[in-house]
Parts: C-alpha cells; sequence; structure tokens
C-alpha cells in the first residue's frame, strides 16, 4: 500500500518537472523576442530615398564649371551618404561625371589605381590643381571692382557678390563699400534715407528692399499711364481753328470741293470782318471768289 502511493508521488512530480520545463521554454523564447524587439528599436532607421537622385550635369574640363560642379557632388555626399559610403564609391561617382578633357586627365589615373582613387579629397584637390582656377583672389578682386548691378534686381546682383567675394580677403567694412559702390544710382538715392548698415548682410537687405520698393513704384506709374492717356488738345472754339487752317493752307486748298452750309454766327462774323462769304479770304466777296471753279476760269481765260 505504501509502495502505490509512493509511485503515486513520484509520478506526479515528474509531470510537475516536466510542465515547469515546458514554461521554462517558452519563457526563454518570449525573452529571446523581447530583446530582438528592443534591438530592432534601438538600431538608427535609414529612410529609403523618396525620390530618384539626380546627378549634376558631366563636366568637360571649362575652368568657370568646376566650382559649381564640385560643390554639387559635395552636396550629393552630404545628403546621400548611404549611397556613397567608402572612398573609391565617392571617387567612382565623380569618374563617371566626367567628360571631354577632364575626362582624358582622368582615365590615366584609373588605369594605374592611383592612389587619389582611394582619396576622395585628393582627387577632388588634383582636379581642383589641373582645372581650377590658378589664383582666385585676383580674379575675384577684379571682378568685384567691375560688377554693377545694372539692370538686373539688386538681389541677383548680390547673389554674385556673395559668391565671388568668398574668394578675397577683405573685411566686412571694404566688402560694403564695394557692393553699396556698384548698385544702381536710384538704389543709392534710397538708401541715404535709411539708417547705416553695420554688416554686408544689412545693407544687402536693405539695397533688395529698396529696389523692390522702386520697381514697384514703376509699375504703379507704367499702369496708370496705361489707364489714363494724355489727353488731345482741342481748339477753344470754333472760330480758332478756321483761323489755323486758313493761316496754315492759305488758298491752296479747293474750298468748293470742301465748303458746307455756314452757320449763323460763322455768316455774322464774316460779314463783321468784311470775308468772303464764300471760302472767308479777304479783300474780295463771294460773287467775285476766286475759288470758286467759273471764277478761276474766267480769270484763266
Amino acid at each position: 500500500m505504501e509502495e502505490t502511493t509512493s509511485q503515486d508521488s513520484l509520478g506526479t512530480l515528474q509531470q510537475q518537472v516536466t510542465q515547469i520545463a515546458q514554461l521554462l521554454v517558452q519563457l526563454q523564447l518570449e525573452n529571446q523576442q523581447l530583446r530582438e524587439s528592443i534591438s530592432l528599436r534601438q538600431q538608427p532607421q535609414i529612410a529609403p530615398p523618396t525620390s530618384k537622385l539626380k546627378l549634376p550635369e558631366a563636366f568637360d574640363g571649362t575652368r568657370s564649371k568646376l566650382r559649381g560642379f564640385l560643390n554639387q557632388v559635395r552636396l550629393i555626399f552630404q545628403l546621400h551618404p548611404h549611397e556613397y559610403p567608402s572612398e573609391e564609391a565617392r571617387v567612382g561617382l565623380i569618374g563617371t561625371l566626367l567628360k571631354g578633357s577632364a575626362l582624358d586627365w582622368f582615365s590615366p589615373l584609373l588605369e594605374k589605381d592611383a592612389p587619389e582613387m582611394h582619396d576622395h579629397v585628393a582627387f577632388i584637390l588634383e582636379l581642383e590643381s589641373c582645372f581650377g582656377e590658378t589664383d582666385k583672389q585676383r580674379i575675384a578682386v577684379s571682378k568685384l571692382r567691375n560688377m554693377r548691378q545694372g539692370s538686373r534686381p539688386a538681389s541677383v546682383y548680390a547673389s554674385e557678390f556673395r559668391r565671388v567675394a568668398v574668394d578675397v580677403e577683405w573685411d566686412d567694412l571694404a566688402l560694403r563699400d564695394c557692393f553699396r559702390y556698384g548698385l544702381r544710382d536710384d538704389v543709392k538715392d534710397l538708401l541715404l534715407t535709411m539708417e547705416d548698415s553695420d554688416s554686408l548682410a544689412e545693407i544687402i537687405k536693405s539695397a533688395i528692399r529698396c529696389d523692390n520698393r522702386l520697381f514697384e513704384r514703376r509699375q504703379e506709374r507704367r499702369a496708370r499711364d496705361t489707364r489714363s492717356p494724355p489727353p488731345t488738345q482741342v481748339s477753344s472754339s470754333p472760330k480758332t481753328l478756321m483761323e489755323q487752317n486758313e493761316i496754315a493752307t492759305p488758298m491752296q486748298v479747293d474750298r468748293s470741293t470742301i465748303r458746307g452750309p455756314l452757320s449763323a454766327a460763322e455768316k455774322r462774323r464774316r460779314m463783321e470782318e468784311r470775308l468772303c462769304l464764300y471760302c472767308g479770304g479777304p479783300n474780295h466777296i463771294a460773287r467775285l471768289c476766286p475759288v470758286k471753279r467759273g471764277n478761276r476760269v474766267d480769270q484763266s481765260e
């Protein structure tokens, strides 16, 4: 009897151990899943590009275009580092965007696997030494001294001025004076009504504001002139107009072809001034008027 009871207790204990082992395995699985979930949340998520990457136009070796080309390439490296993570990938991108004389320069470096092919900074420096400006500061100084706003908006002039001013080592005061000197005269005149600017950024902002105001004023005047054309001059009285016609073309027009019925006022005027009632001329009467066709024929005979 006691042996049967002990066997039953042993069987029950084994069942409990088995259940505990199953629970332990289940807990281990849940723990592993939880760790994986936490690890995924902690990892930085790199969002895929929302649009296709637009590459700059290929560089053909023109010196004036190198600066803009390299700035576009640097911007691509900054905005899309996951697209070009290695030095070789960055040099390779620049190499695929070369043509003409620039491609001729690149080909030997690629074929010989030059050290510049594994360092994109050194590669760019080598590219600038071959196709960049040899004396940036001297060229920039000459450009700034001869730069004028002209008919351009002040914003366009300021943009070009800032782009060139990067290559000079002038202080802010010299840059302000040079920028003001190149402005159009009407913008300078309007700047005189404003407080002096303490920096290049402030004087650029003020100049753009003045230029915009002048443009708006010109538009207002143009619209006003379009809506209200200048009035034409009209003679003060029919008498003045008729006298001007008589003085302008005396005896040169056959009044018989244009004569109409006289108004009462005009007829009275001619009688008071002893003028011909037919042509309005002096020193004769209508019956003997030389303008009449019949009278001209008689005189010719």
